[in-house]
């Protein structure tokens, strides 16, 4: 939510400093620094829950700060890892 992140996202639910993505020995991984939570889910239908803890994102998905979303949310943030 805070204007000097890089990826800005206003809603309530979103805290100023929520979640980062961090490239790591390879792999992208979600770092998730909120109260609310981040949730993940992938192209495949999987849903992960992440606060304040780690995820490796793979594959392709939607992020939702705070708060499930539908792919066709403003909200959401879309992602593609490809190897």
């Amino acid at each position: 939510r805070a204007d000097e992140n890089n990826l800005v996202v206003k809603n309530t639910l979103i805290s100023r400093l929520h979640a980062r993505i961090e490239y790591r020995k390879g792999n992208f991984v979600l770092v998730d620094q909120s109260i609310n939570g981040t949730y993940v889910r992938t192209s495949s239908g999987e849903e992960l829950f992440v606060r304040r803890d780690n995820y490796p994102i793979k594959g392709t998905g939607i992020i939702g700060l705070g708060q499930r979303l539908a792919p066709e949310s403003p909200d959401a943030i879309s992602f593609q890892c490809e190897e």
